[in-house]
């Protein structure tokens, strides 16, 4: 018996209360509304019932100066009495499967521990590496004031912050893209925890946007911030530290692996080795590069040895003397760049 649409949703919802119990009925509301799609799920059943579920969320991502087409695991888990058959290994290699046939160059996922994150490197659960990095800054108030800027807290968010939004992010060189949902979706979930939403304008013209918490400990914590003039961020911790009686707020930005401070985040894995390639060289086409791929049981077409000469992309028979996986190749070209991962729900 075929389960409809609406009922594989309802299933993979008690499933996803099942294996994250702190997650509040209001953010699966968020979530199943603003981020889940029917064609974003992957299952697992016995019969008619879901036992193991999680969604390859579709993201565009800034990459060495083009956009490319990326996927985001979310949600992957298994009911307690289905663990151990490697189910949600089954689920992320078919999203692999599905992401290399759509044109997708990466994939990402975050793990909620150290246990996961070494669970998630072995080629049998998806052979992901640590990418990308963010370290915590404690940004103070400078005492500059703008009387020609307003910061508001408004009732309600149009469209046109999402705008504004797209608009700067768009100048990042490397930058996990929100769509609208999740734009939304971020904003709905500061709400949902007594959180901020905070917009700058000049007149009428917007010219900065953040969003935060405040968290358990009592330290107030951007989400995300973007400005059109890094005067305007001044003026937005300003604001935070009066409206919470702080001296200071924190953010969780971005940085390079290597960065004194730097916490590992996001993990990544290349889905097309020859796209992911060919995509650097765009930008730099004198690179060079012999390199050779293993251990990637997904897409297997992927294993192989490389050359990387005069702007092309060689499949070559002779071994090189770096082997590594798609997940290893991934932190090769990401863990030393700021790359912006932001608004996943994951806190």
């Amino acid at each position: 018996m075929l389960l409809t649409p609406e009922e594989l949703k309802q299933q993979t919802r008690e499933l996803w209360k099942t294996c994250f119990p702190t997650d509040s009925e209001e953010f699966l509301d968020i979530y199943f509304e603003d981020k889940y799609t029917d064609a974003s799920n992957i299952t697992r059943r016995e019969g008619t019932q879901v036992v193991a579920a999680g969604q390859l969320l579709p993201y565009s991502m800034n990459f060495y100066g083009s956009t490319v087409h990326t996927g985001y695991f979310s949600g992957v888990g298994t009911l307690p009495e289905y663990r151990g058959y490697g189910l949600a290994s089954q689920i992320i290699s078919e999203g692999h499967r599905r992401l290399y046939e759509q044109g997708g160059v990466l994939s990402y996922l975050i793990p909620g521990n150290e246990e996961l994150r070494h669970f998630y490197e072995r080629p049998q659960h998806g052979a992901f590496w640590t990418s990308t990095f963010r370290a915590e800054v404690e940004l103070t108030p400078t005492g500059e004031e703008d009387a020609h800027i307003v910061i508001e807290e408004p009732e309600e968010w149009g469209e046109n912050l999402y705008v504004y939004y797209q608009q700067r992010c768009r100048t990042y060189p490397f930058i996990f893209k929100s769509s609208l949902n999740d734009f939304f979706a971020a904003l709905e979930t500061c709400d949902l925890e007594g959180g901020f939403v905070l917009v700058a304008r000049n007149k009428s013209r917007i010219v900065g946007l953040c969003w935060g918490v405040q968290e358990s400990d009592g330290r107030v914590m951007l989400r995300d911030i973007v400005v059109s003039d890094y005067r305007v961020q001044n003026l937005f911790v300003t604001y935070l530290c009066r409206k919470y009686a702080v001296e200071h707020i924190y953010d969780r930005g971005a940085c390079a692996g290597a960065i004194k401070g730097a916490q590992p985040y996001a993990m990544a894995r290349v889905v097309n080795v020859v796209k992911f390639f060919k995509t650097i060289l765009l930008q730099h086409p004198g690179f060079e590069l012999s390199i050779g791929i293993d251990g990637d049981l997904d897409v297997p077409e992927n294993n192989g040895y490389y050359m990387l000469r005069g702007g092309e992309v060689f499949i070559v028979e002779d071994r090189p003397s770096q082997i590594i996986t798609p997940g290893g190749l991934a932190a090769m070209f990401l863990g030393s760049q700021p790359v912006i991962v932001r608004n996943m729900l994951d806190e």
